[in-house]
């Protein structure tokens, strides 16, 4: 398949690839059995990347990492490279269920909490009778044992396409390991996107998708949970991109004198 231009976004690879394009490689991917890894990333993926240089390099490793989230557009942006806009993991998902309908392929839904995948897929099958979609309980801890009993469930059901609800970055890791195992063809980590296709959890207002608020929505649902992650862990990710735009006005000054 044809390359696209990665973007390094403070350490963090994203490539400058359409909603419709991602879309068309998935399917191109199925069509002509090549392997294929999405990571749909945001800030919370460049910080881990930050303090994980091993999930740096995985990052670095999988076929494409898409900007899940309008910070990242506009953080590329004005690092000077810019991209082609947000890829959203969640309706990302919904359109694999439309891949699925379209090819015959079978999808493969594991991860989140009890029966949520299952709800997932009922949905997106009610919108795309032709779907073949299959949610596979997946055990927690997931250890050699069980991992050997999800990838014969897999195998099982023929999926072509694996979404891992798994939580990042141990989804981007699992797919990264296992996929080729699962004789599948296209793996992505995809978070909450079961949550909140199945209604469990509220997606934001599109106004605040648009203005990357999303986040914001997220932090006032579940301030507990995500209260950590949102206001210390990421927060870093503002000075460092201020750092980096200082840098490069420097040396763009530099170049001129």
């Amino acid at each position: 398949m044809e390359s696209v231009k990665r973007v390094n976004v403070l350490g963090c690879p994203f490539d400058a690839i359409s909603f419709s394009d991602t879309v068309a490689w998935i399917k191109r991917a199925v069509l002509e059995n090549k392997r294929l890894q999405v990571v749909p990333g945001s800030i919370d993926f460049v910080m881990k990347a930050k303090r994980d240089p091993k999930f740096a390099e995985e990052l670095w490793r999988a076929d494409l990492v898409i900007a899940d989230g309008v910070p990242i557009v506009w953080a590329a942006s004005l690092l000077g490279d810019p991209i082609c806009g947000r890829v959203s993991g969640t309706d990302l998902v919904w359109h694999c269920a439309g891949v699925s309908a379209e090819t015959g392929c079978a999808v493969a839904l594991i991860g989140a909490m009890p029966g949520v995948a299952l709800r997932a897929a009922q949905k997106m099958q009610a919108h795309f009778p032709g779907a073949k979609l299959h949610a596979i309980p997946t055990p927690f801890p997931l250890g050699p044992q069980e991992n050997a009993e999800l990838i014969e469930r897999i195998k099982a059901v023929n999926a072509k396409i694996v979404l891992a609800a798994l939580g990042a970055p141990r989804q981007e890791r699992w797919v990264q390991t296992h996929l080729a195992s699962c004789e599948a063809n296209v793996g992505i980590g995809c978070g909450s996107a079961f949550d909140i296709i199945c209604g469990d959890q509220p997606r934001a207002p599109r106004w605040m998708r648009d203005n990357g608020l999303e986040w914001l929505h997220r932090l006032l649902l579940d301030p507990k949970r995500l209260g950590r992650r949102y206001l210390i862990e990421d927060t870093p990710f503002l000075f460092h991109l201020l750092g980096a735009i200082a840098r490069r006005k420097f040396q763009s000054e530099g170049n001129h004198l």
